[in-house]
């Protein structure tokens, strides 16, 4: 998979172009993956993995940055917004100025750190993404009111016991008594804390998401 490097006020990241990329005629969706903690580093090639090359099946850029050792992408564990957050907000601002991004299509797929970061990532800058897909992830439930009506399709294993399905279920049930449409919730039986192959092999997951407008 020929994952692409570039860089962003000095940092790294690494991009996937779709097939038959043709920026002077389309404008195209981006799909942003954030990874678990175990991916962090600055080598530029240990995040690409938990199911994200499924993406190059899809018309769409997708983009997998890499948290630093010793930082994180933020959110209800890691006290609030991160160092590495607010980069990862200044690269979107940038993508979305591209003329071969569609500005209004700029989604996030989170798992596990990278999901308890998305959470937090939409509740401070729901103007600039799509939707959002966390797969593992946790928050303050209650936090979640600001989220009705933003698309999000949340995936979570029974039986994770190192991020605990709680939360999500309350968000679930949460997004169900205040009429939040747009939420949805598969939660997978019998699945642990590596339950990133559900998501990505959904055979819906992937038309859901580049339906999606801002």
């Amino acid at each position: 998979m020929n994952w692409e490097l570039d860089t962003h006020e000095g940092r790294p990241y690494r991009f996937l172009l779709p097939a038959g990329y043709d920026p002077a005629h389309t404008r195209y969706p981006v799909v942003i993956y954030l990874h678990g903690s175990r991916e962090r580093g600055d080598d530029t090639l240990a995040h690409l993995s938990n199911g994200v090359d499924a993406l190059a099946k899809w018309p769409v850029i997708a983009v997998a940055p890499q948290c630093p050792a010793g930082d994180t992408w933020g959110g209800s564990w890691y006290g609030g917004e991160s160092a590495t957050q607010r980069w990862l907000v200044s690269l979107v601002r940038e993508l979305a100025k591209r003329r071969s991004v569609d500005a209004q299509r700029i989604s996030l797929i989170g798992y596990s750190m990278g999901a308890i970061g998305l959470w937090d990532l939409i509740e401070r800058h729901q103007e600039l993404f799509a939707a959002a897909v966390p797969i593992a992830g946790d928050l303050n439930p209650e936090s979640a009111r600001s989220l009705v009506g933003f698309p999000i399709w949340a995936f979570h294993g029974e039986r994770d016991k190192l991020v605990r399905p709680e939360a999500t279920r309350r968000v679930a049930a949460l997004m169900k008594q205040l009429g939040g449409p747009a939420f949805r919730y598969t939660e997978l039986p019998g699945v642990g804390h590596d339950s990133w192959n559900a998501p990505f092999e959904h055979p819906d997951l992937m038309p859901w998401l580049l339906a999606q407008r801002r």
